[in-house]
């Protein structure tokens, strides 16, 4: 879904609303609804139907054209559920059929160390730009950066 549609704003109103949530999104994928809330960005969701109108987030992943390149970010799946379902697979196979293949473009993203397998299998590979982000508070978090060429997938 595209930012500026309904659907985008409610469920992104519903992430905000949730303290807890956004403080784990950062702890664990260094990723805030700041990030998401840009023109321009596409949003993968994987939604738990719960009575509402527009359900429950379960998992995400994001992506937004900066330049010539198209930035995947905001890769993540809720603790609970989401996770004990594998549902960020749902979002990412979703950002990769729906934007990534179709925008023809360079594509880069940061990832820690779980997701990478799933990327790597659909092109992207690891550049060598790696670190460790240390925040207080926070469990330090090794991360890599991937990038996907269209010409070579």
């Amino acid at each position: 879904m595209a930012h500026g549609s309904e659907r985008f704003a409610a469920l992104l109103a519903q992430l905000r609303a949730d303290t807890a949530l956004v403080r784990r999104f950062w702890a664990e994928a260094e990723g805030t609804p700041d990030e998401l809330d840009k023109p321009g960005t596409l949003w993968s969701v994987v939604v738990l139907r719960d009575g509402s109108r527009w359900g429950t987030l379960a998992a995400w992943a994001a992506a937004r054209v900066e330049g010539d390149t198209l930035k995947c970010f905001a890769n993540y799946e809720v603790p609970g559920v989401g996770r004990e379902l594998g549902l960020y697979r749902v979002a990412y196979q979703e950002r990769h059929r729906a934007v990534v293949l179709p925008s023809r473009r360079a594509a880069v993203t940061f990832l820690f160390a779980q997701p990478i397998p799933l990327h790597e299998a659909d092109g992207w590979r690891r550049t060598g730009l790696q670190g460790v982000s240390t925040e207080p508070g926070i469990e330090a978090h090794a991360w890599w950066e991937l990038r996907r060429d269209p010409t070579e997938a």
